[in-house]
């Protein structure tokens, strides 16, 4: 991608960010978004069709942080569904911990076009580092596995958005991380052996 495209689009989301982390009651308009980040305004739509698309991206990009921060490698020998859960309960106590911030997000985007994002985003992550994708290399139904991730995406984010949105309490947050981290790994886990069952079955082998 032009690295000035890349720019431009790192200026905008800067921009807003600032006014979301920044207590402010309003947000800019997109005049003054683009005074701030030093572009024309119809650049400005080159890349965003409105403040509440640029605030959408904008919590898509921090979610990301967010992941990059507690990513880790799997220990060689260790299985996944013992590794996992310490991780998404580091990523859910994280999203608390940012839920001010993501809390303006949901309120000043298309919080259903934030959430599509979110989801999609989450399940590309689930193809891309647990048994699934490893599964769909090895073999198993990839769409069906796809969509099995983007399933069980929607579930966590539908439940982490409904306690966002009720302001859960700092002494809740132990509880519903080991929640979320429990229904991911198990529904990880048990559809990831069914798909590897049907696969082998289809190779004339057992699992």
């Amino acid at each position: 991608m032009d690295a000035r495209i890349v720019r431009t689009r790192e200026a905008l989301v800067q921009a807003i960010d600032q006014s979301l982390r920044g207590g402010t009651e309003k947000l800019p308009t997109i005049t003054e978004l683009c005074a701030t980040a030093g572009i024309s305004r119809p650049t400005f739509y080159q890349h965003f069709r409105d403040v509440p698309s640029l605030v959408a991206a904008a919590g898509v990009d921090e979610l990301q942080h967010l992941f990059d921060g507690v990513s880790r490698e799997l220990p060689d020998g260790e299985r996944w569904e013992q590794t996992a859960p310490p991780v998404i309960r580091d990523l859910i106590q994280l999203l608390f911990a940012a839920g001010g911030y993501f809390r303006r997000v949901l309120e000043e985007s298309d919080t259903h076009a934030f959430q599509e994002r979110v989801v999609e985003y989450l399940a590309e992550r689930m193809m891309a580092f647990t048994p699934l994708g490893d599964a769909a290399r090895a073999g198993a139904d990839r769409a069906h596995l796809a969509r099995t991730a983007t399933f069980l995406a929607a579930g966590a984010t539908w439940l982490v958005v409904a306690w966002l949105k009720e302001g859960a309490s700092p002494a809740s947050v132990p509880a519903a991380a080991d929640e979320v981290s429990q229904l991911l790994v198990t529904s990880i886990a048990v559809q990831t052996r069914a798909d590897r069952a049907v696969a082998a079955a289809k190779r004339g082998m057992r699992p």
